[in-house]
């Protein structure tokens, strides 16, 4: 039988932070801030370049640019999805006397002939160096379908609802230590209320417990990395009774043929995720024994079509792969003639891994100890195996995977400490004991 995987956490040092000293008086009091949706693109790339100092990693700023007006023109993004928000002065507003003589002193301790730093309040029109300069914080907010049930409500409770994915949250390093990434923060929950959403969520790098301060709050997440090395298992003898008593089972993964996933074939393939997804609701709410509120987010298929435009434009444009090269990046693999048989991936080529976005097996989405489920989860292991080589993606990494495929693969599984999956529960349900996010893969990030 095989050894139970060892869970242990990611690293025990907390995530880097800013400093807590501020570099001098805050510029604006919290009562002088608002935040606004951007509508200008003049603003709306003020954004990308201030939060390129973090998340730019080396690309040059024409090219970091591209990829975001790129990301922003797909379906995923259309439509009033993908909003901008941005923390600023009122257009009335002026900065603090404090700040006002900081600044001024410290031109003529340098011998200038202006002042130093911002002034006045934001015009949300004006494209000047002078106005985009008032941006103190910015956030992102992408309404996604989810699906929402209750345990104890029957199949009644399960519901089609909104939900708000939070990405992007950025504050200049000139504005930090001040508050206002906070303030940010507590602006948005209220705006996300506003717009009806049933819950939202984001990932965090600022360790578990900096956004349960505004509404979200950080879940236990895991991730087993697969080394595109490794030597997979050979048949092995899984344990069928109490006794112990063992049979061998598996065949090897030669026995299962697989196919690309095509641009073609992705739309059936997510739009049975999402119906198994509905069967896995109501099971859940018919098992519970407690009163317990499940949520998740609906797979689409302009998400999926996101992160391969994003890949897209990584292959072609930065790193520069041929023509030839580039028809086979595919979506994933599936059992031929099967629905719900398939994993679909993303070439994360910024952070070098072939992302898992979902796996699947069977409506249950984990192993059985079959045979059958064995060979055709050692063919998708081997099928990703394949793709990161030839992308020279240097790991393969699965979030939240099921802990029977590590006991298959023999691999450690590590609780995360960076993009820390925090859920925000707009609308509670008046009897609902806890909350539980369920299917959350890398594809709700």
């Amino acid at each position: 039988m095989a050894a139970q995987p060892t869970v242990t956490p990611m690293d025990s040092s907390t995530p880097k932070k800013p400093s807590s000293k501020p570099k001098g008086p805050a510029p604006y009091t919290f009562d002088d801030l608002i935040l606004i949706r951007a509508t200008v693109p003049e603003v709306i790339q003020q954004t990308w370049t201030n939060n390129m100092e973090e998340w730019a990693k080396g690309v040059p700023l024409p090219q970091y640019h591209a990829r975001e007006r790129l990301l922003a023109s797909t379906a995923f993004s259309s439509e009033g999805r993908l909003i901008t928000w941005i923390l600023v002065p009122k257009l009335d507003a002026d900065v603090t006397t404090a700040y006002k003589e900081h600044t001024t002193a410290a031109a003529e301790n340098q011998d200038q002939n202006k002042e130093k730093g911002v002034r006045g309040g934001f015009d949300p029109k004006d494209v000047t160096e002078e106005n985009l300069d008032r941006i103190l914080g910015a956030v992102e907010t992408y309404e996604r379908p989810g699906i929402m049930a209750t345990s104890g409500e029957g199949d009644d409770s399960i519901k089609q609802v909104s939900s708000m994915s939070v990405a992007s949250v950025y504050a200049p390093s000139k504005y930090r230590n001040h508050g206002y990434g906070k303030l940010m923060m507590r602006l948005l929950w209220q705006e996300i209320g506003n717009k009806g959403a049933s819950f939202s969520f984001l990932y965090s790098d600022l360790g578990p417990h900096f956004y349960g301060n505004f509404g979200w709050t950080a879940r236990t997440s895991t991730e087993i990395v697969i080394p595109p090395a490794m030597a997979l298992p050979s048949p092995r003898s899984i344990c069928t009774s109490a006794t112990e008593s063992t049979r061998t089972t598996r065949a090897s993964t030669k026995d299962v043929a697989l196919e690309s996933v095509t641009a073609e074939s992705l739309q059936e393939l997510v739009e049975r995720d999402a119906q198994l997804l509905q069967e896995t609701m109501k099971s859940k709410v018919q098992n519970e024994p407690s009163k317990t509120t499940f949520v998740a987010v609906t797979p689409e298929v302009r998400a999926f079509q996101w992160f391969h435009a994003r890949a897209w434009f990584y292959a072609k444009d930065i790193l520069k792969f041929k023509d030839a090269e580039m028809k086979e990046l595919n979506y994933g693999v599936r059992v031929p003639g099967t629905k719900d048989e398939f994993v679909l991936w993303h070439h994360d080529f910024t952070d070098d891994n072939l992302f898992i976005l979902r796996w699947r097996i069977g409506a249950s989405m984990s192993l059985d100890n079959t045979g059958d489920s064995d060979t055709t989860a050692l063919a998708f292991v081997q099928a990703a195996q394949q793709e990161a080589k030839k992308w020279k993606l240097s790991k393969i990494v699965y979030w939240n995977a099921d802990e029977s495929l590590a006991k298959l693969l023999n691999l450690e599984i590590k609780y995360r400490n960076h993009s820390i999956p925090c859920l925000g529960f707009l609308k509670p349900s008046e009897h609902s004991d806890k909350v539980e996010w369920i299917m959350n893969e890398k594809y709700s990030w």
